[in-house]
């Protein structure tokens, strides 16, 4: 965690956010997919650990404890329960975990050729606007998940999307514009062009992520979410102290 810490002054950052994977609490298991998450009893060692560069890195870089945390339907309590141990700074919502599987992992993209782009994609938007209305969240992640592989969104879905971005308004939870979907096959920023200019058009606020998974990737491609942004007409971003909204001009 220091070297992130270490990249993002070197990259001139005023702030970085980690937001490790919450415990798989939906699935059976202490650690039902190793490498995906952390374990229950590694989630206190993670708090204890930002905390301590927080202290460390005060007044040069400022250092948030944050959570991704999935959205799984109908087990809302139990992830209430977690977030409820910690004084976080900011929570992400994410969608990975799609009708029986996950939508995001190595290999998931044959589920759009052997289930269904339409079935997923509306199962996934489902979901999405599920976790925006269940109050458990700052921020919503790559809105636009299932086209990780390449697979664009069905016509067909075009309601289910519209949908989701009215629940997203009705809840006033912000979305992420991450860069991480540059470095995916799709080649394309979270959210993509014209989705960003529908939810900034619902006057929804933004939040600037990397999603960094490795040091080199902290900050990479801010300046090409940043313009996107703009060209959606968005005029300023978030951030999040004890999970409450900062505005910054764009």
């Amino acid at each position: 965690m220091r070297a992130f810490v270490e990249a993002a002054i070197e990259r001139g950052l005023d702030e970085l956010a980690f937001t490790d994977h919450i415990p798989l609490y939906f699935l059976p298991g202490d650690d039902p997919d190793p490498g995906v998450a952390m374990t229950r009893a590694e989630l206190p060692g993670y708090v204890d650990e930002v905390l301590s560069l927080q202290e460390e890195f005060r007044g040069r870089v400022d250092i948030l404890l944050g959570l991704e945390a999935d959205y799984a339907e109908g087990h809302e309590d139990a992830l209430a329960e977690i977030l409820g141990a910690h004084e976080w700074d900011v929570v992400l919502g994410s969608v990975h975990w799609v009708a029986g599987d996950w939508i995001d992992a190595p290999g998931s993209g044959r589920r759009h050729e052997t289930e269904g782009s339409e079935r997923l994609w509306a199962e996934y938007y489902r979901l999405l606007s599920k976790a925006a209305a269940s109050g458990l969240f700052d921020v919503l992640t790559h809105f636009d998940l299932p086209k990780k592989f390449g697979h664009r969104m069905p016509a067909a879905c075009a309601e289910a999307e519209r949908e989701t971005v009215r629940a997203v308004r009705a809840s006033g939870v912000a979305v992420e514009v991450s860069s991480a979907g540059l470095r995916k096959a799709v080649a394309e920023e979270y959210p993509g062009p014209a989705l960003l200019t529908r939810l900034v058009s619902a006057r929804i606020p933004i939040v600037f992520s990397s999603d960094a998974h490795a040091p080199l990737e902290v900050a990479w491609g801010l300046e090409t979410i940043a313009a996107a942004a703009r060209s959606a007409g968005a005029t300023e971003h978030l951030s999040f102290r004890k999970r409450g909204p900062r505005s910054h001009d764009l």
